[in-house]
Formats: structure tokens, sequence, C-alpha cells
């Protein structure tokens, strides 16, 4: 029997049942095909409602229904009747059911503001600071907003402060700043640096604070708050690490086997007999090499094998390990005091003190690696072979090979008996004669192999040291340290903080770790990290606020290994100022001049208006020619830029436009522009001539040479410096290098009027305009 589709109305009505009571649409019918139904609900309004607490039972209609499932029943025992419920059905139940246990305490991700502070009291916690009275002494008038870049002004009491960010052409409007009071800077540090604001450095936290608050030497508070971050010390930077310490060469003296470094090699691939580790065993002096190979690594695996390799070689003075349980038991160590050993340990986590045990193992790795590729074998089976191998190969830092050191002839090995092959065998020696010559060649050997050990190592550290630091901790400094995770010893971060306890040698120190297993920890210099913290109690001395033309603060100094912070004076942040706007302004900028000084400079600044204009006027001394002889045009297409940057081409473009600098241009020529980043976070726009620089002609004109220049000032009491205003941009060019020095930009083709930077002859050109200005000067 198909489906068949009946159409049916449909009315909203408003619906009262145990099931579901509300406003609902239905389908009206004048009747349903189930006798005694008067409304059939669907599973998306009541299946949450039956499913949940459905039984196992069977809907029937009529009795003969019944009777039969009765009959199947009886005949059938092992069919029986259930709602079935099909996945997607049960998975919207579930999704609706967890959608109505709604928990009563939700917490919300959200960070909790640190302080809530009223418009009334901002203002009267600005008017009570000390360090902001050199500021308020500085305020405008209202009337002056509109008309000046940057200043200090009153809003309804509140004290703000006018910035352009990157001087008059700057792409937006003015911000405007509120001036934070001391009390209230922690709040802002804190919510511009802490929790979601994601721990940011130091430069990026500066721009997000300066887009609406400032206080003096804002970015010096900010530098030392992050610093002083228990987050960020914690977790560090990506592109921030920690110098290293000087290095510190292992001295290699005395006898052969006195100084033995032992350590335990795997797991490897289970070989026939089921060893799967190696315990290594190195001569500091001679480095010599053994190998032997553990099913285990236990205390008593390894005892077993230090006897081995001292029942040949005889017991050492002293043997150097790692912190593995198995060197540092009790019963490894009472076995070393019965022999008379002492048990010298690398700090843990520190594997450069046993370096060359270390190298080692990379290279046997990589022979045992080499033999089972190429021999298909087990490689238990290779190892006597390959350490053979190993111990007659010269080593690096010595110059001799282990067995040379230590046998004090060459080992015979596969090669020696393919020499004995072909060549005649000397004559045999005399006894005598042979154990003299042996004592002065193992003499002159090990001597020879000393110098050339404490060669290498010179020449190591001295390459070593170059990017190394020197760090030393006192008692009781806070430290962080650099230990494993608990429960992931094979994973280390920074914890702490923690107090040093003593400073054992010069590189290690004993720190206290009282949330740890072990209550002290013995950690390499390299390991710790100075951990700084935030003092609530300084005082900072009120800031005077002196204007200076473009002078930027000198360091605040390294700290502990980081990059120093500069902090630019005020005129430096409020952006660059029109030529005009500082001649209206002339004399508060000369304030720090005594006054006789000051009025001197003002009038000789003022006799000259024209020298300070705005615009760069063009020079009638000379111009600028490129000659390229016969080459052909030059054609390129613009670069791409971001949508930012394209908006800042188009003001450079517009304002070069605007001021006579270029205009639009049909030349053959077409070179591509770029911006250049200035100290000032302005753009300098450039065109790329390499193409058209390959081809021009060059000008031998002679540039003077910066030591000449140095010596010409260097006795001086007082250096006069004069910045011209785009001085490349008041040298005009001639009309064919106006066509050959075209540039492109997404915009449009263009040709510069003056002498644009980039082109191969322009300092010549330059430095022949200023020869001609400040000739007779001398």
């Amino acid at each position: 029997m198909g489906l068949i589709l009946v159409p049916a109305p449909l009315h909203k009505v408003v619906l009262c049942s145990d099931l579901v009571k509300g406003e609902v649409v239905l389908g009206v019918r004048p009747a349903l095909p189930v006798e005694g139904v008067q409304v059939i609900l669907g599973n998306e309004l009541a299946g949450g409602r039956i499913w949940a607490d459905s039984q196992l039972s069977l809907a029937v209609n009529n009795t003969s229904s019944v009777n039969k499932v009765e009959i199947e029943g009886r005949d059938h025992p092992q069919v029986f009747p259930a709602c079935a419920v099909t996945r997607a059905q049960a998975c919207v139940n579930q999704n609706k059911l967890e959608e109505e246990k709604v928990p009563l305490n939700v917490v919300l991700p959200l960070p909790a503001f640190p302080f809530s502070v009223s418009r009334s009291v901002l203002i009267k916690e600005q008017q009570n600071d000390p360090n902001l009275v050199e500021v308020f002494q500085q305020v405008r008038p209202a009337g002056e907003m509109e008309s000046v870049a940057h200043g200090y002004f009153l809003e309804e009491g509140m004290l703000v402060r006018k910035w352009l960010p990157q001087g008059n052409r700057f792409v937006g409007d003015a911000r405007f700043q509120i001036v934070v009071p001391k009390k209230l800077r922690d709040g802002i540090l804190s919510t511009a640096h802490d929790m979601v604001a994601g721990h940011l450095g130091v430069k990026k936290t500066y721009d997000k604070i300066l887009r609406y608050f400032y206080w003096p030497c804002l970015k010096k508070d900010i530098s030392a708050y992050i610093r002083t971050c228990h987050t960020c010390q914690l977790t560090g930077k990506p592109n921030q690490s920690i110098k290293p310490a000087p290095l510190h060469p292992i001295p290699a003296v005395g006898q052969p086997f006195e100084h033995l470094q032992i350590d335990c090699v795997g797991p490897l691939p289970k070989s026939k007999t089921g060893s799967m580790y190696l315990f290594t065993v190195m001569c500091q002096t001679t480095r010599y090499p053994a190998a032997y190979p553990l099913r285990n690594i236990t205390t008593k695996s390894v005892m077993k094998a230090l006897t081995q390799f001292i029942s040949v070689f005889g017991i050492p003075k002293v043997i150097q390990s790692d912190q593995g349980t198995n060197f540092t038991s009790g019963l490894f160590a009472k076995m070393l005091n019965k022999l008379c050993i002492t048990h010298v340990q690398s700090t843990a986590y520190h594997p450069e003190s046993q370096g060359a045990i270390e190298r080692f193992h990379q290279t046997l790795k990589s022979l045992l690696r080499s033999y089972c590729t190429e021999l298909g074998r087990d490689w238990e089976e290779g190892l006597p072979w390959l350490l053979l191998a190993a111990q007659g190969v010269t080593q690096e830092s010595t110059g001799f090979s282990p067995n040379d050191l230590v046998f004090g002839h060459t080992v015979r090995g596969p090669l020696a008996v393919l020499h004995a092959d072909w060549k005649q065998s000397p004559p045999p020696t005399k006894l005598t004669d042979y154990v003299n010559g042996f004592k002065r060649r193992l003499y002159e050997a090990g001597k020879l192999a000393r110098t050339n050990l404490e060669n290498s190592q010179e020449k190591m550290k001295k390459l070593y040291d170059h990017r190394a630091e020197v760090h030393v901790f006192s008692r009781g400094d806070q430290v962080l340290a650099l230990l494993p995770v608990v429960g992931s010893p094979f994973q280390a971060k920074f914890s702490g903080p923690y107090s040093v306890l003593r400073q054992v040698s010069s590189i290690n120190y004993l720190i206290s770790t009282p949330d740890r297993r072990r209550s002290t920890q013995l950690c390499h210099v390299n390991m710790l990290k100075p951990y700084f913290l935030r003092s609530t109690t300084e005082q900072t001395k009120p800031v005077a606020l002196v204007a200076s033309l473009g002078v930027v603060s000198p360091s605040l100094g390294k700290e502990s290994g980081e990059e120093p912070v500069y902090t630019p004076d005020d005129c430096v942040m409020q952006g660059r100022l029109k030529n005009s706007e500082s001649l209206n302004d002339l004399d508060r900028l000369l304030d720090h001049l005594p006054d006789n000084k000051k009025q001197e400079l003002s009038n000789l600044i003022l006799s000259f208006p024209v020298l300070f204009s705005d615009t760069p006027t063009q020079t009638h001394l000379l111009e600028h020619d490129i000659e390229v002889g016969d080459a052909e045009p030059i054609r390129q297409r613009f670069y791409r830029f971001s949508q930012e940057k394209r908006t800042q081409l188009e003001s450079e473009v517009n304002y070069m436009l605007e001021n006579n600098i270029a205009e639009p241009s049909c030349s053959s020529w077409a070179s591509p522009c770029v911006l250049v980043s200035k100290p000032d976070q302005t753009f300098r726009p450039c065109t790329d001539f390499r193409k058209v620089n390959n081809v021009t002609k060059p000008d031998s004109f002679p540039l003077p040479r910066i030591e000449d220049c140095v010596d010409q000032v260097g006795s001086a009491k007082f250096v006069s410096k004069f910045d011209l205003l785009k001085g490349y941009w008041q040298v005009p060019l001639s009309k064919r290098a106006r066509d050959i020095a075209a540039f492109i930009t997404p915009s449009g083709l263009y040709s510069y009027n003056v002498m644009p930077f980039g082109l191969r002859n322009a300092p010549a050109t330059f430095q022949r305009l200023m020869n001609k200005v400040v000739a007779g000067l001398e």
C-alpha cells in the first residue's frame, strides 16, 4: 500500500493537554484515519516527553489485535513487543534533556575588571596627583583644541591629551587620551596586559594603552610591569631566550682510566639474547669507549658490567654519571665506597657536563643503524666490531685514536690485515728496544693529546662564549628553575619562584623547592633565571616635561639580560610638527635655554622665515640628470600592497601631486613604488630603481669619509646640526630624467619633478650641491 498525500489547511490554535500546552500550528481535517484519536502530535512536539519515560508496551486498537498478540506470545515466547527508538531520536531526546538541566551556578569566562572608578573620582585623583603638576601647567585653552596637532586640555574638568600618532599627515582623527593619575595606573596596566588581554609584550601593550590613555613615562612603567608579571616570567616569550653562562671545559688531566664517565642508552630493539640497553663507559683522558649490552638497567646489571670494565682497565679514582636512579641508589654507592671511588654527579637535566659520552652515543647509534641496514643482522652481533672501529679512529679533539693513547701502538684491524698481506713484515724487534720505544711513544702521545685537547677546548669556549653571559645569584635571591613537569619526566617548564640556598660552584646552585618531592635541588646556572618581584610601595618622583626637537632619551639600560627599553621624549610621542606650528610655539620650545640665548636664537630663526616652510622648495644651483645611453625603456608592473599601506601610498602620492613634487606621466619608463618605514613610525615613499640603475652611467663625484668628518668636529666645543626638509626633493630633475624616473602605483603612472630617493647618482648630486652651499665656510 503506497503513501497518500492529503492536503490540510493550517491553523494556529491554543492546545491544552498533558503533553503540550501553548500555541501550536495544526493541520485540520474533517476526520482522522484512526478511530478515537482527535489530535496527532509529532515527535518534535511530544517526542521528548514520551520516549524519555517509554516502557515496553504495544499500542492496540481492537480486541482482535490483542488476541493475535497473545497467540503469537504463546507460540513464539522469544518474540516480544517493544517500542523502537532510532539513534537520531535518542540523540535529539538526550540533547533536550541536557538543555533542560541548566546548572544554577554558571561561571561566565569573563575577566573581573580590576576597579570601577567614576568620572568625579578620576578628576579628583588627577588634581591631587603631584606627578601631574607639570602637565596641568601646560594645559591649553579649549579654543585651541581644533587648531593644534597636540596638547593638553580640560574637558569638563577632566585632563585629556590630544595626540596625532603620525603628525598632521596621519590618516584618521586625532586621539583624545585620558591622562591617568598614579593611583589608577596599575588598574589600567592590568586590564591591558593580564587575563584575557593575552600577556602581550611591551610594544603591543604600549600601543593598546596609547589609544585611550596616557601618563608621563608610560612605556617605562609598562616595561617594569611586564618584567615583573608572574605569568610572563613563567611562560616566557617565543623570541626571548636566556643567554647561557660561559663554558667551563672539563680539564683532561691525569692518567688513563683515572676518571670515567658512565651512562646508559636505550631502550633499543630487542636483540636475539633479549638485550635492550647499552651500558657505556668512556675514559675522560683518552676518550676510550666501551659498551656492554644489558637486558635491563637496574643497579645490579650496571654493577656487573662496570666490574667487567674494571677487571680489564683497573679501578678508577673518579666515576662521573647523571642522576639516574641506578646510579644514585644505595647499593651503587656502597660498591663505590668499598672500591674507594669518588662519585661525581652532573646536575639534573644538564647533559652538557657529560658531553663526551653523550656525543659518543650519537656516533654509536649511527654505527648500529648502518650495520643493521646494510647486513640485516642483529645489532648485538655487530657491537664488538663497531667498537673496534670507533676505538681506532682519530679523535678530533686529541689528535690521536683512543687505541693509540691506551696501547701505545696501532691496533690491528681489517685494513692492517690487508696491508700485511701485500707488504712484507719488518724484522722482529728486541724486547728491550720495544719496551723503551713503547714507553717513549706512549708518553709523547699522551702529552701531545692533552695539548691538542686543551687547544680544542679553548677554541670551543671562545666560540661558545660569544653568545654567553655571566649569571651570578646570591643567597636569598628569587629564581625560576627549569624543572620536569610532575608526572611527565620528559617535559620541563619553569617553576617557582624558589630561593637560592647557596652557591655550590661557579655554575651550580642549591635552591629550595618546598613544593616538590625533594626539598632542595642542585641546578646548573643555565636552568635558572631571575624572578622579579613587583614592588607595591614604589614611589615615583614627579616628572618635569621638557620640550625638545626630535631628541630621544638614552636607553634605560639592560636589566637581567632583557632588551633595553627606549622611552621617547614627550615631543617625539606627539608626532611630527609642521615648521609653521613650531614657529608659532617657538618660545615654549626654547624654554630650556637661558633668556638671552633664547631671544638671540628666536630672532635669528624669525629673520629667515622662507627657510622654514612646510613644503620643500627647489634650488636653482643645479639639477639632476640621468644618462642611460642607448638603453631601451624599462617598464615594470606595480607592487601589491595591503589595504592599509595602499591608503598610505595614495596619501603620499596626493601629497606629492599637491606640492608639485610629482605629476601624472605618459612616460615609457615605469619603476614600482614602495613604502619604507621611518624611525618616527611614518612612511617614506621610495621607488625601486634597481633596473634603471643597472643601465645608468655612474657619477664619480667624491663623497666624504665619515672618519674625516668626525676628525673635523672632534675638537669643537659646540656642533651645529642642520636638517634639510626632504633634501633630495629640493633638487629638480632635468626633462630627460623626469621621463626615466617615472614610477607606477596601483592608482596610476607618475613622474618625479625632483630628485627621488634610490637613484644611482643621487648621493653624488646632493653632495655636489652641499659643497656649493658650504663653500667658503671653513
